[in-house]
């Protein structure tokens, strides 16, 4: 069995202690981590080496939810509304074909990989005659990659584009022939949740059947939720009130299997609800100052107890994957908010990028923390460089001075899969090229104006 040492650097476990170990190491077998501690138990350790001097050995990043379809917009539709952004992002998918949709997730793939995030949760809604086509193409990308991926695979029977409307009997239909044919496949590493896309764009007849094929299949429920002012409007016409927690619970998809994006605009009640059903929430910060959607009541969230974990959301929507960026925002935002620069820490932060995030997913006796049992999912990251040193407190650099670039090495399962800033499981440099010369003819077939190089 292969087995590697990672020694030499700070290894911030993110175990329930939180320990931090200045001069430590990881030893792996496999897929599996089988000792964490200081470099001296990896004395006479027969095994490959990986030198960590200088740099955080860190629990694989955990981005909670993101579009990677948005990739070829992640530098169009800035400085407009929401409703503008939205309509010019939507015209830009729908231009793809089959070899652009490949592309474009792709190369969202190597961003996340590249910046350190070894679990990826994807959450793709795509016209209804592409069937589970682009599903399959989105879940082979990850299985090549070697990412850790759960496709949140997106539906909606009402309210929406009548080519992404589906019948109920098609969506349970595709749903049952992913879960079997790809749920839980790749040595794990790839899992399938279902997600109603919004809340008014399905019926509640349909809430009902995504509660009962949970509850069958054995998977998770994924949502977006109270992301805008907007949302509220558009569910009285749907469901004749305006909340979008009663549109979940009268369909009874609320509980600690289910995971809701956003949540900007949440009353105290709704507050009150999903705490005391367990339900988890999943922040976006950077997203969400970029297209002005609004900051979730983080402190009542976290007041309340709920899981909670971090995201970046879809390219468009934040220019990038970067993990780093969305554990800063969040802290600042938080604190901005209390106007009270104790009212959120650090260490939070990256609790949410790591193990609060594996929890909010179901995955923490899994991954989100560096635990003899665990996969072996981790980052390595260059705390020397002069963007980032002195990096005296550790976990504050991560949070505050360090960014993907910062990311040297990224292990998946015990298989490095980032080296020395470069991905070992393709060329990264074709991707980028190819995926540049297809966003223009996109945009051109879309109708978007485009200026600059791509």
């Amino acid at each position: 069995m292969r087995r590697t040492v990672v020694t030499g650097g700070v290894v911030v476990t993110q175990d329930p202690a939180r320990r931090v170990i200045p001069d430590g190491c990881v030893i792996v077998e496999g897929a599996t981590i089988v000792a964490v501690g200081p470099a001296s138990l990896a004395a006479g350790v027969e095994a490959e080496r990986l030198d960590a001097r200088g740099c955080a050995i860190v629990p694989g990043l955990v981005n909670a939810h993101t579009h990677l379809y948005n990739t070829f917009g992640r530098t169009l539709g800035a400085d407009r509304s929401f409703a503008e952004w939205l309509r010019d992002q939507k015209g830009l998918i729908a231009a793809l074909d089959e070899d652009e949709f490949r592309a474009c997730v792709e190369l969202g793939m190597v961003d996340n990989l590249r910046s350190g995030t070894t679990c990826i949760v994807d959450n793709p809604a795509v016209p209804a005659a592409t069937g589970n086509r682009l599903y399959e193409a989105s879940l082979d990308t990850a299985r090549d990659l070697g990412a850790r991926y759960i496709l949140a695979r997106g539906y909606t029977d009402q309210m929406n584009a009548p080519e992404y409307l589906e019948s109920l009997s098609e969506i349970e239909a595709r749903m049952r022939g992913l879960v079997r044919d790809r749920h839980d496949t790749a040595d794990g590493r790839l899992r399938i949740m279902l997600s109603p896309m919004l809340p008014w764009a399905l019926s509640a007849a349909g809430f009902q059947m995504t509660r009962r094929l949970a509850a069958e299949l054995g998977v998770r429920i994924h949502m977006h939720t109270a992301e805008t002012a907007g949302f509220a409007d558009l569910i009285e016409k749907a469901h004749g009130h305006r909340s979008n927690v009663r549109v979940y619970r009268e369909g009874g998809c609320l509980g600690p299997d289910v995971q809701l994006l956003g949540c900007a605009w949440l009353a105290p009640d709704e507050i009150d609800v999903i705490g005391t059903t367990g339900t988890a929430v999943l922040l976006d910060p950077t997203a969400a100052m970029f297209i002005g959607a609004g900051m979730p009541p983080l402190l009542g969230l976290l007041a309340a107890g709920v899981p909670t974990g971090l995201a970046t959301n879809g390219p468009a929507a934040n220019g990038g994957q970067d993990m780093f960026e969305s554990m800063k925002n969040v802290a600042g935002l938080a604190k901005l908010a209390a106007q009270d620069g104790r009212a959120f820490s650090q260490q939070r932060a990256l609790d949410l990028a790591t193990i609060e995030g594996a929890r909010a997913l179901g995955l923490d006796g899994t991954i989100g923390s560096l635990e003899p049992g665990k996969r072996a999912d981790l980052a390595i990251v260059d705390l020397e460089s002069p963007f980032v040193a002195p990096a005296l407190d550790v976990v504050t650099a991560l949070v505050s001075a360090c960014k993907g670039r910062d990311v040297r090495d990224v292990m998946i399962d015990g298989r490095i899969v980032v080296r020395d800033g470069r991905l070992q499981t393709a060329d990264e440099a074709t991707i980028a090229r190819c995926a540049g010369a297809m966003a223009r003819r996109c945009a051109e077939r879309a109708g978007l104006t485009w200026t600059g190089h791509a």
